[in-house]
């Protein structure tokens, strides 16, 4: 697209606008914020900073550090990729996220999210064969992770920037399905567990989780926290709740667990409540 044109459809929406929910209905606040977000896209869109998008400036030796396999041109579709593999398809995506995310660090980005794509019984799900399916996942991301924190270290960039490597929640690792039938058609729970698919992993488990943190500070090898050996499998030592990360990930940021923005005459805080505390342990 040419520049012009570009300029002439960035008028046209913001015309649009005037005539959309937000512009018929919206507060002040929520049409001004949608106007700053439209204005700082096109700011970085027009800025020597995009060039950070464009992964074909990247030598192809870099590129290959992320997906081993890669080949210019190749594309990674949602669930499958050309040669046929899903496993392939996740570990590219996420390779190449993860590579953008660095070319995005050294532009200056001060905030980048790289995910995984969820498709029922594909990529990040364990519905059924849920041991199997977990090492497949693991895969995945352990390479391109690695690679990531490796060249921000080289690059004297880990420092000062904070990787987070998180999850939605945890899965039960036992059996998929409840005892109790509540649920229509749920799936039969045997006594005994003698087929692999059973392990599927499939309710959420909100007991324990794990997160892991690579440089901005953080402690370097250092484990946090015990979760029980056995069944139900809580957290027994140094129990970290959500709004204590929050707050530890702030602080790497120099960032106030009672900063609040008052929007729309009320505080929202950067933590719940603002009583978020951080766990002074992870930092070095």
């Amino acid at each position: 697209m040419s520049p012009s044109r570009f300029e002439d459809r960035n008028k046209f929406y913001k015309k649009l606008i005037e005539h959309s929910p937000v512009g018929e209905f919206g507060s002040d606040y929520q049409k001004e914020s949608l106007l700053r977000s439209l204005d700082n896209a096109h700011r970085l869109l027009s800025s020597p900073a995009a060039k950070a998008f464009d992964l074909s400036l990247e030598p192809m030796e870099n590129v290959r550090k992320y997906v081993p396999d890669y080949k210019p041109g190749r594309r990674f579709d949602a669930a499958i990729d050309r040669s046929g593999s899903y496993e392939a398809a996740t570990i590219g995506r996420f390779g190449l996220g993860c590579l953008l995310a660095r070319r995005l660090a050294e532009v200056g980005a001060r905030c980048i999210e790289v995910t995984t794509e969820y498709i029922p019984f594909l990529n990040w799900d364990t519905h059924e064969h849920g041991h199997e399916k977990m090492a497949n996942m693991k895969k995945s991301i352990d390479a391109p992770v690695a690679q990531l924190v490796l060249d921000l270290e080289e690059r004297g960039l880990l420092n000062r920037t904070l990787i987070v490597l998180a999850s939605e929640f945890s899965r039960d690792a036992l059996i998929e399905g409840k005892p109790d039938k509540k649920v229509k058609d749920q799936v039969e729970v045997p006594d005994v567990v003698n087929d692999e698919k059973n392990y599927g992993m499939h309710r959420h488990f909100t007991d324990a989780g794990c997160v892991l943190l690579f440089g901005g500070g953080i402690k370097k090898g250092y484990l946090h926290g015990l979760t029980a050996d056995e069944r139900p499998f809580k957290t027994i030592e140094k129990r970290v709740v959500i709004e204590d990360l929050h707050a530890s990930l702030l602080r790497a940021m120099g960032i106030s667990p009672r900063l609040s923005y008052e929007i729309e005459k009320r505080p929202f805080y950067v933590t719940r409540d603002g009583e978020g505390k951080p766990i002074m342990d992870l930092f070095a």
